[in-house]
Order: C-alpha cells, then structure tokens, then sequence
C-alpha cells in the first residue's frame, strides 16, 4: 500500500509541474515592417493562414455537401502585417503595423491542441466593419471543425478588445473575422487535463514500483 504521504507529495509534485508548462504568449508586430508575412512574428507552435469556407472534394474535384468547414487557404500566400493607414484606418493598436484581415478571414492555427485560459486580440481604431462580428475557437479532426466557443468582435468600436469570458479546452484554431486589422494577441495555455492525468498515472505508476522495491529491500 502507498504511503498517503507519499500520495500527497507526488500529488503536489504533479501540479507544480503543471504549473511550470503553462506559458502566457504575447505576440505583437511591432518588429516587422508593412507588407511582411505576419508569421516572421509568430512563436514557436503558432502559424497564421487564410481561410476559407469549403467542401471536401470528391474524384471529380467537386465540393461534397455537409463537408463544408474552415480551413487554409492556400499556404504559398501568406497572410500580411500592413499599417493601417495603407487602408486609410488611422494608426495600429500599437506600434506601426497590425495583422492584415481586411479581406479575408485568419486562422490562428496551433501545432497541438491548447487549453486556453486567456485569449484576447486587439482590432484596429476604424469604425469600419461589422458591429456583430465573432472571433471562433475550432477543434479540428478528421471529420471536420467542432466550434468550440465564440467572442464578439465589434469592429465598429475602435481598438476593441476581445477576450475570453472562460477558459476553453482542445483548440486547435481561432478564425479572425474579416473585415479588421488584428493586433496584440495574448494567450496563456495549459496542458489538456488528458495530458495531466495520463501524467499523474505515470508518476503514480513509479512510485507505486518504488515503494514496492523498497519494501522488498526492507524484508
């Protein structure tokens, strides 16, 4: 039997190590200039594309009904960071440069699966857009997009800020509405609970073998 003691450090252990992999992400584009790619400005395990709205295709490269899902767009154009003057939209949220959505939607696109504490981005000082906007939280698999959660995005009132109310789990993606630049987004994860209690499994697997090879060494 497992010493409760023993229980209750390894217990402590795993969550201070939970804790030490939440990472709390700011990404601006403050560095780069108008009409660069925005992902020379993307951390590790973060990518930006454009969407779009379509069907799986069939042998024939038609669309197939009921397939229909966000997705990139086209991978060999990028999405860009502009300053919004270039659109007559006054100045960016910070800096000189936001991330360009005017025209098409962005995906935020994440290379695991995030629990998301926080999220919150920024649009650009313009009253131009839509007031009913949404930004949108995607787990993605084989068979298409679950939505997860949405924000509203007033692109109508400037410098808005949108942000999560609560944490949301499995995010492969956020879409970025058209219609706005995007500016000065901040994201804090942590690991996905499966994550932490195969973890915690792991750990009590050892040492439930530890405390059993000392009682062998004790006999």
């Amino acid at each position: 039997m497992i010493n409760p003691s023993f229980s209750a450090a390894l217990m402590a252990g795993l969550l201070l190590a939970t804790a030490s992999q939440a990472q709390s992400i700011s990404i601006t584009f403050d560095t780069l200039n108008s009409g660069t790619p925005a992902n020379l400005a993307a951390p590790t395990g973060v990518s930006f594309g454009e969407a779009t709205w379509s069907a799986d295709l069939d042998a024939d490269g038609d669309g197939i009904a009921g397939t229909e899902r966000w997705r990139l767009f086209d991978s060999s154009s990028p999405i860009l960071v502009r300053n919004p003057a270039f659109y007559d939209r006054g100045s960016a949220p910070s800096g000189l440069v936001a991330l360009d959505g005017v025209f098409q939607p962005t995906l935020v696109r994440f290379s695991s699966p995030q629990m998301l504490a926080q999220f919150s981005v920024t649009l650009d000082k313009d009253t131009y857009g839509d007031p009913g906007a949404m930004i949108e939280f995607y787990r993605v698999s084989s068979t298409g997009n679950t939505l997860l959660a949405s924000i509203p995005a007033n692109q109508t009132s400037p410098g808005f800020t949108a942000a999560l109310a609560a944490p949301i789990s499995g995010v492969d993606m956020v879409l970025l509405p058209s219609g706005a630049l995007y500016d000065n987004i901040q994201y804090s994860s942590i690991p996905e609970p499966s994550s932490v209690a195969l973890s915690f499994v792991g750990l009590a697997g050892l040492g439930a073998l530890l405390v059993l090879r000392r009682a062998s060494a004790q006999r």
